[in-house]
């Protein structure tokens, strides 16, 4: 689908970006307490599942129904829906390669350079190119960069000796190389979904990727578990806890997140921009939800404080400059 000028709305998709970074931020919170209870195969069964049962609520809409019957008539968007499979399939394998022996932050520094990896895709994929002067973007991107790794550093415990020896002998020898990978399949995944499916409503198109996967993965993960004699799914509290944190950050803030990416235009760069605020945002839904969940302590600390300032204020400067631009791209 194409964007004139006029249809790019960089003010507008700064709101969408915003509520997505939002919506992402629910997912850790809220999974955390089922993650610490179920193999990684239950895990992604029930994660799965969710998602299913997502697929009512994203067809809520006469549009979106009308979109998804649409999409799924046409066999040429088969072959799409499954490049775009094989691709989230690949960087969630990388992700858990990545994080079985390396040092949190080092992953967290990984993820964070999405920005980076997305503007790239946006480029070469879709001809978008980055809304301001690169001086200013690599600047605000830096200093978001910056307060986020504050930010996730803040929750490691104790800052001392032992934090920087596991750092360094986790950086020569951890297996972090794989999630390097990792951004750049997440930023690939939405530009396509954006670029094959533009026509569509966003809710159809994302509705039609969560029933691809359910459809490979359901069956197989529970093929899986029932001969390996673990299809015990006895922890209630916590599974509805993750269901629902699912739904709100895998459904609808995948959906925002096209949305945005749909109102600039196809910028990924831009919207992934505002992800830098998810470990801020998760901090104050895991300090919420900590009166309930003990597992879910945060800490509130001066570098956590200096982290989202720094954070808000790379945003505040990106979104500003970014408004200030016309739109002069088709």
């Amino acid at each position: 689908m194409s964007q004139n000028a006029t249809s790019i709305n960089y003010r507008l998709g700064s709101l969408y970006s915003v509520i997505t970074a939002f919506l992402y931020a629910t997912q850790e919170p809220f999974s955390f307490p089922a993650a610490k209870h179920l193999n990684t195969l239950q895990f992604v069964a029930l994660t799965q599942v969710s998602l299913l049962v997502s697929i009512p609520l994203l067809m809520s809409r006469s549009k979106s129904r009308r979109d998804f019957v649409a999409l799924i008539r046409k066999p040429i968007n088969y072959g799409y829906l499954a490049i775009i499979f094989a691709i989230g399939l690949t960087g969630l394998l990388l992700y858990n390669f990545g994080l079985s022996n390396a040092h949190p932050i080092i992953i967290s520094a990984i993820l964070n350079l999405s920005p980076f990896w997305a503007a790239l895709v946006a480029l070469v994929l879709a001809g978008v190119p980055i809304p301001i002067s690169r001086a200013t973007f690599f600047g605000c991107f830096a200093g978001a960069f910056i307060g986020a790794m504050a930010v996730a550093w803040s929750q490691l415990g104790d800052s001392g000796t032992s934090n920087m020896s596991a750092l360094a002998d986790s950086f020569f020898h951890g297996s972090w190389l794989y999630a390097i990978p990792v951004p750049l399949a997440s930023a690939l995944g939405g530009t396509l979904v954006g670029k094959w499916f533009g026509a569509y409503d966003e809710s159809a198109a994302i509705a039609a990727n969560f029933l691809t996967a359910n459809v490979i993965l359901i069956p197989g993960c529970l093929a899986l578990l029932y001969w390996r004699n673990e299809l015990n799914f006895d922890q209630l509290g916590p599974i509805l806890l993750m269901i629902f944190g699912t739904i709100v950050a895998a459904s609808l803030g995948r959906v925002m997140y096209q949305i945005a990416l749909t109102i600039t235009g196809g910028d990924n760069g831009f919207v992934t921009m505002f992800l830098n605020l998810v470990p801020a945002l998760t901090a104050f839904i895991s300090l919420a939800l900590s009166h309930w969940v003990p597992d879910l302590h945060f800490v509130i600390d001066l570098a956590f404080f200096l982290g989202s300032g720094l954070i808000a204020a790379s945003l505040v400067l990106f979104s500003l400059k970014s408004w200030r631009q016309p739109a002069q791209r088709a």
